[in-house]
C-alpha cells in the first residue's frame, strides 16, 4: 500500500515540476517590448530604432510576442525583411519553413540578418517552441545595436499606445453619468463625442462603463448605453467589445442595438475607444455613484460665505428700517409738539377773554 501512495506522490509532484517549469504556461514565460513596430512593412523611425542586443538570454528565457492590439500572439517573420523595416536598421528574420507543427516541440533556426549587401550577412541561433496556438523564442542577441528580431509578416506598425497620456483624450465623468442618476427630465447625448480613446476620470479617480444592464431614463439621459461582457483582465490587453443601447423595447432593461468600441487594460485602469452615437438622446454611462444634481443630503447645506453675505444683508436692511422708524416717529412727534404748543396759547387766550367779559351776578 504505501508503495502506491509513494507513487502517486511522485506522479503528482512530477506533474506539479512540469507544470511550474512550463514555459508555455502564463507567468513562465516573457513578454518581448516593442512588439508593435516589428512588422515587416514598418519603417523604423528617425528618431528610435529598436536595439535587441541586451535582450534577456538563457535556457528559461522564453519570449511571447504580443502587441497591445495584437488579437494573437505574433511569428517571427520568414522571409528576408527590407533594410530600416522592423523597427529598426538591419532585421533578423527566419528562413521559411522553420516554426514546427507538433505541439510542444522545440527546434533551432538560424536566424538571417539583412545588412543591405546580403540578405544573410550573419546568422543567429534561436530556439523555437511549439505552444499549441502560438510560439514562444529563445532568442540570441545580436552583436551590436540598430539591430533587431522581426515580427509579423507584411504587418504594418500598431496604433500608437492609449495608455500613454499623448495617445488618448480623458473623459471628464460628471456625476449625471453615473449609473445611479435618474431623472427622466435629463436627456444628455454622445452624438459629438469625438472618435478616439478615453480615459474616463471623476474628479481625480479612474472611473469604468457599466458592465450590467441599465435601465431606462438613467446615466442623464433617456436611452443608456452599458457594456455587455467583461473588460479584459490581463495588462496591456485590447479586446473588441459591444456596448448596449437600451431602447426599452423590450422592457426597462434591454439590448437594442450594439456600438463597436474597443477595451483595453493599462494595468491600473481602463481606457476606451468610443464611437458617437447615431441618434439622441444616448449616452454611456460610467460610474455607480453621485447625483443627477446636488445631493440630497446636502442639498440644504449652504456654503458658508453665503450665509455670511445673507446675514450681512440682513443687518444692513434691519438697521436702514430701524434707522428710517426712529426718523419718522421723531419727525412725527416734533409735527405733534408744534401743534400743541400753537393750541395752548389760543385756548388761554380765549379763556382768559371769557374771564375778563363775564357778567358779575
Amino acid at each position: 500500500m504505501w508503495k502506491v501512495q509513494f507513487l502517486v506522490s511522485l506522479v503528482l509532484q512530477s506533474l506539479q515540476i512540469c507544470a511550474l517549469t512550463d514555459p508555455c504556461l502564463e507567468g513562465n514565460h516573457l513578454l518581448l517590448p516593442n512588439t508593435g513596430k516589428r512588422g515587416t512593412l514598418c519603417k523604423r523611425t528617425n528618431d528610435e530604432s529598436i536595439c535587441d542586443r541586451y535582450v534577456n538570454t538563457g535556457k528559461d528565457k522564453w519570449y511571447k510576442v504580443l502587441g497591445y492590439d495584437d488579437k494573437v500572439p505574433r511569428k517571427m517573420a520568414e522571409g528576408p525583411a527590407k533594410m530600416f523595416h522592423c523597427g529598426t536598421d538591419y532585421p533578423i528574420y527566419l528562413p521559411k519553413g522553420s516554426h514546427p507543427n507538433t505541439n510542444r516541440t522545440v527546434v533551432t533556426r538560424n536566424a538571417c540578418l539583412h545588412d543591405g549587401s546580403e540578405l544573410c550577412k550573419e546568422q543567429y541561433p534561436v530556439q523555437i517552441m511549439h505552444c499549441g496556438n502560438f510560439f514562444l523564442y529563445n532568442l540570441s542577441r545580436p552583436k551590436s545595436c540598430d539591430m533587431a528580431y522581426c515580427f509579423g509578416d507584411n504587418m504594418e506598425c500598431s496604433k500608437p499606445n492609449p495608455c500613454e497620456e499623448k495617445n488618448r483624450l480623458v473623459l471628464h465623468v460628471s456625476s449625471d453619468r453615473s449609473t445611479s442618476c435618474r431623472d427622466k427630465s435629463l436627456r444628455f447625448c454622445d452624438s459629438r463625442l469625438q472618435q478616439n480613446w478615453y480615459k474616463p476620470m471623476m474628479g481625480s479617480a479612474h472611473v469604468k462603463m457599466a458592465s450590467s444592464c441599465v435601465e431606462r431614463d438613467s446615466c442623464g439621459t433617456e436611452a443608456p448605453i452599458w457594456l455587455n461582457g467583461l473588460e479584459p483582465a490581463e495588462a496591456d490587453k485590447t479586446v473588441d467589445m459591444k456596448a448596449c443601447v437600451n431602447l426599452g423595447k423590450t422592457g426597462m432593461c434591454s439590448c437594442d442595438e450594439e456600438i463597436n468600441i474597443q477595451v483595453r487594460n493599462c494595468s491600473s485602469y481602463l481606457v476606451y475607444h468610443l464611437n458617437s452615437t447615431s441618434n439622441c438622446p444616448q449616452r454611456y454611462c460610467f460610474g455607480n455613484s453621485g447625483y443627477c444634481k446636488d445631493n440630497p443630503a446636502e442639498k440644504n447645506v449652504y456654503p458658508m460665505w453665503k450665509i455670511l453675505v445673507f446675514l450681512l444683508a440682513a443687518s444692513v436692511i434691519a438697521t436702514f428700517l430701524s434707522v428710517s422708524t426712529y426718523m419718522l416717529c421723531k419727525k412725527f412727534f416734533r409735527l405733534q409738539s408744534k401743534v400743541e404748543t400753537v393750541k395752548t396759547p389760543h385756548e388761554d387766550k380765549c379763556t382768559n377773554v371769557q374771564t375778563v367779559f363775564k357778567p358779575k351776578v
